[in-house]
């Protein structure tokens, strides 16, 4: 009975309830982390862009950061920032891509990556980008 439960919550064969609630936990927990750590890394990227070359528009910017965290090429970047424009600038309403967006798409893409046999993000990585990236960027 407790494995047809198991397997009937999400859970593995054989895989108890509560390993499977630790396992959510911990995967809850890293998501977070992966969220913080890159939301403050790729602030400070963009705040010593900002410093260093104030006459780069923003979207040069963006590039930078991107190809400074994940090491793409061009066309990667260009991939980034586009996929970051069309989950996120682009709807409920059209508007300018930030940096907030460009950052939760990079948290996403971290997160999924560090484990691929997790689909989808458990966490609200929203509001902990928030509380790193000013509302404005």
């Amino acid at each position: 009975m407790g494995e047809a439960k198991g397997r009937q919550s999400g859970h593995a064969a054989g895989e108890s309830w509560l390993a499977g609630l630790s396992r959510e936990m911990l995967g809850g927990w890293r998501e977070r982390r992966v969220a913080r750590r890159t939301s403050v890394e790729s602030l400070e990227l963009y705040r010593e862009l900002e410093a260093a070359r104030p006459e780069l528009p923003a979207i040069e910017r963006y590039e930078q950061v991107v190809a400074r965290r994940t090491g793409f090429d061009g066309d990667g970047v260009r991939r980034v920032l586009r996929r970051a424009e069309d989950s996120f600038a682009s709807w409920p309403v059209e508007r300018p891509l930030k940096l907030r967006d460009v950052v939760q798409y990079l948290v996403v893409h971290e997160c999924l990556n560090a484990d691929p046999s997790i689909v989808g993000v458990r966490t609200r990585l929203t509001t902990i980008i928030a509380e790193v990236i000013p509302k404005d960027l």
